[in-house]
């Protein structure tokens, strides 16, 4: 499938046929199952076959840098979004850049779903320890003009680089009723963030193209393609594949989206790469269980085993992980089955296994802490950033030394 940077797409389409009447709700209900049904047997386009290795697409520069922690302990807490600068902001997510920078984006607005939510990046100095301000990437009024159709609201979107330097944002945009209605967009910037290309949208299903949604970091193969982890949310809920494949010209070659076997109500899907082929998956928990699952591949992330309970709890909420330098698995989770009040770390040394609970990063009663994003920067230190009450993005960075000390030793093993 071509896939184009820019769009010859102008002027904005009429906002008035937004309203639907209640014919139009009862077969827009009625194609809701259809979708359901139909995305679950999708295959769209691409290779048909696992990729044969993944790769870490940390710079060689970068790489080269790479060096155990102090061991001194080290913590350090600054803010990414400045105080006021939108009434709420939610779900930021963080990559490494090409040039080894740490680059952050998010949305912002008056509340979630808001039509003045927009997507906002930022990054990272190390020598200066700060955030650059806030860079306003996409809104409604863009992403109506860009993709040539009525949009709603917009919403959760990740960043990460390709093997060619390429930066790619996918975006969530809903034209009729919530996130479960939601397209998936894609723009691309060949300065690392500066600048930004137009919107493309990703035709991913065959009815309606509706309800996918995407909120983690992908993983690479050594053949070029980037399996992102996206999901479905239009009456049955479950984590897919998709599989990219950039050109070196910062275009699409083709994607192909693959459903996963699995149980209803598991979303959000997060990646670790654990080597030889292996990788592992943690799973939000949107049903009556409340606890975090994980699966497994044996083939790079094509096909994947039943998830199974993990015994840390979920109060169906984001979580993130990431593979240390050290070989360990870092997750950060909101401890409680229900409610965000908590948001804490835990670590696996048998991949995923066994949890062992680990630092309190926040605990406040009736206040949210939630969808964190991780990321262990080339001299070793491990970044988090998260929703802080919904009114900022908070970012705590650390050393290993410092996870070390405030881990307890006892495990809690998996079911």
């Amino acid at each position: 499938m071509p896939f184009l940077r820019a769009s010859s797409v102008k002027g904005s389409p009429d906002r008035g046929d937004r309203a639907l009447t209640p014919i139009k709700r009862a077969a827009f209900a009625v194609a809701t199952v259809a979708v359901a049904h139909l995305a679950t047997m999708q295959v769209t386009g691409g290779e048909s076959s696992a990729p044969e290795q993944l790769r870490s697409i940390t710079p060689a520069s970068a790489r080269l840098a790479l060096r155990p922690s102090a061991n001194a302990p080290y913590r350090r807490e600054s803010w990414i979004s400045p105080p006021g600068h939108t009434r709420t902001v939610h779900c930021s997510t963080l990559s490494t850049l090409p040039n080894g920078e740490i680059f952050a984006v998010w949305y912002g607005g008056e509340r979630e779903g808001a039509s003045d939510v927009a997507v906002y990046t930022s990054r990272w100095s190390d020598p200066v320890k700060s955030w650059s301000p806030p860079v306003r990437v996409v809104d409604e009024s863009s992403a109506e003009r860009e993709l040539g159709r009525p949009i709603k609201k917009i919403g959760n979107a990740v960043v990460f680089p390709d093997q060619y330097g390429t930066l790619w944002m996918v975006y969530v945009s809903v034209m009729v009723g919530g996130w479960s209605g939601c397209t998936l967009n894609v723009k691309t910037s060949m300065d690392q963030g500066q600048t930004w290309g137009e919107s493309q949208r990703l035709n991913l299903n065959p009815f309606l193209n509706l309800s996918t949604l995407v909120r983690s970091k992908p993983i690479y193969a050594t053949d070029g393609r980037i399996g992102l982890p996206v999901y479905h949310e239009m009456a049955l809920k479950y984590p897919q594949m998709l599989w990219l494949t950039p050109a070196a010209d910062g275009t699409m070659r083709h994607y192909q989206l693959r459903s996963l076997p699995t149980q209803n109500d598991l979303i959000q899907p997060v990646l670790v790469p654990l080597g030889q082929d292996r990788v592992l998956m943690v799973l939000r928990d949107g049903g009556p269980d409340r606890v975090l699952h994980t699966a497994y591949s044996g083939d790079n992330g094509w096909t994947w085993s039943e998830p199974g309970h993990s015994n840390l709890p979920n109060p169906d909420s984001a979580v993130d992980a990431l593979r240390l330098s050290d070989g360990r698995v870092l997750l950060v989770y909101n401890d409680a089955e229900h409610g965000r009040e908590t948001l804490r770390l835990a670590i696996s040394n048998d991949d995923g296994h066994s949890w062992n609970p680990g630092p309190v990063l926040e605990h406040e009663a009736l206040k949210e802490f939630s969808y964190p994003s991780l990321l262990e920067d080339a001299t070793g230190k491990i970044h988090v950033t998260y929703t802080w009450k919904r009114q900022r993005i908070k970012h705590v960075e650390f050393n290993l030394a410092w996870l070390n000390q405030a881990t307890p030793v006892q495990a809690v093993a998996s079911r």
